[in-house]
């Protein structure tokens, strides 16, 4: 089964809220208070929306299963003026549906980041994740990421920066697609 990325329209939304807000319990459950814990509302989705940089993954024709942002600006709480901030697109709130997890679907997600930066002429595929969940840390340097710095913004969570180079050789992870009705 083929994965299909597209930008998210307004009549997704409540898919978008599905997935987004399936990982938000997921990550309680695992102990971690990543994007505060609380359920996504539709109006912090929307400038995104209307932006077209919210992106969902389909399989096969069905309803969306994964989601992400990629923005040409980035979070200046994080990235400085050395950083050169203009060389990089910027992913965030990468999400997959918790029925869909484990198939690969990530990796494919964080491929076809690196393939749009590489595409709109981009250095650098960059993201700032949560400083609490080490396990994705691990799971980005796993995918080609290069741990950065961490920063310490007051108020925010997040702010251990990664970034990858478009021009690597993406690492192939071919999804492992069994989707069955009750999916």
């Amino acid at each position: 089964m083929t994965l299909r990325l597209r930008v998210a329209t307004e009549a997704d939304l409540d898919r978008l809220l599905a997935i987004l807000n399936g990982a938000v319990i997921w990550l309680q459950q695992r102990g971690l208070d990543q994007w505060g814990g609380c359920p996504w509302q539709a109006d912090e989705l929307r400038p995104s929306l209307e932006a077209g940089t919210l992106y969902l993954a389909e399989a096969g024709g069905g309803p969306p299963i994964a989601t992400m942002t990629l923005d040409a600006r980035p979070d200046f709480d994080f990235w400085t003026a050395e950083d050169d901030p203009q060389s990089g697109l910027y992913l965030s709130h990468v999400a997959v549906d918790r029925s869909c997890r484990g198939r690969g679907i990530g990796s494919w997600l964080l491929d076809e980041a690196t393939r749009k930066a590489a595409h709109d002429g981009k250095k650098w595929l960059r993201l700032d994740a949560w400083k609490t969940n080490t396990q994705l840390h691990v799971y980005y340097r796993r995918h080609g990421f290069q741990q950065l710095r961490t920063v310490h913004v007051p108020g925010r969570n997040s702010g251990t920066l990664f970034q990858r180079y478009t021009t690597a050789t993406p690492v192939v992870v071919a999804p492992k697609l069994r989707l069955t009705e009750s999916s």
